[in-house]
């Protein structure tokens, strides 16, 4: 017997939507000195997938976007960009878009046919988002998980999800002298370890620990505090952040 629960497609029908176009959402964070992604899975689907929808007609590409966030992190700001289309014809593997409706309806009172608008090709603006881990209350629904991984540890991933990811990150590492990534992702106060573990994650390459400390605080972006992560420790890290006269600026000295 199917139980009565709504459809996995809510609120989006194929009346409401921009057709053939829909919103993929790259959100990183940083919690244990790991660079991380939020990914969420359906509870009868075997891929996880970035967070993502569609646009509705009345609202932008960016309005679709801080939603899709919104709706996923509780948070309603935060820096987003627009990255790249995806375009490729052959992106979505449409045998699992099949099996997403089937299994939909199979679950709730409604017809396959209602949600045949899936099968169509969609065309998916990437965004890339930075989140503070701790500001993020993830939404919590019994046949909708979100989880966050390691960007290094990613599970199988739904269609062309791991090329946007990869994609994500080649900008990400193109720009990186002139994006504020650390300021994004770190607390208000941090050791320059975790500074330098995000851009050697980026950078998918070692820096040298002295070098980088000397130069961020050359650059005058991080000023060093009077204060240790846990005096509690034996030899504990002395507490960095980032001076706020220069905010939203990094510095390509740093690497």
């Amino acid at each position: 017997m199917k139980k009565d629960r709504s459809s996995l497609f809510a609120p989006y029908t194929k009346d409401n939507i921009h057709p053939g176009f829909s919103i993929d959402c790259v959100i990183f964070s940083f919690y244990k000195r790991k660079l991380r992604i939020l990914l969420n899975k359906f509870d009868f689907s075997r891929y996880w997938q970035l967070p993502g929808g569609f646009m509705f007609k009345n609202e932008s590409s960016d309005d679709a976007a801080f939603r899709i966030l919104d709706s996923r992190t509780g948070i309603k700001e935060a820096y987003l960009k627009q990255f790249y289309l995806f375009s490729d014809p052959q992106r979505t593997k449409m045998e699992q878009n099949a099996e997403y409706i089937d299994r939909n309806a199979q679950r709730g009172e409604y017809s396959e046919k209602n949600e045949e608008w899936f099968l169509q090709r969609f065309v998916s603006l990437g965004y890339y988002a930075f989140v503070k881990y701790d500001n993020v209350k993830l939404s919590v629904k019994d046949e909708d998980i979100a989880k966050w991984f390691d960007i290094e540890n990613l599970p199988d991933l739904y269609s062309d999800h791991k090329n946007i990811i990869r994609v994500s990150l080649e900008i990400i590492k193109s720009i990186l002298p002139v994006l504020p990534i650390g300021a994004e992702l770190l607390p208000e106060k941090f050791a320059i370890s975790e500074l330098r573990k995000i851009y050697e994650t980026v950078l998918g390459r070692g820096l040298d620990r002295r070098n980088f400390q000397r130069k961020a605080l050359a650059s005058g972006v991080v000023i060093q505090l009077d204060e240790v992560k846990n005096a509690s420790l034996y030899n504990p890290p002395i507490l960095y952040s980032f001076n706020k006269k220069y905010k939203g600026i990094m510095d390509s000295s740093f690497f």
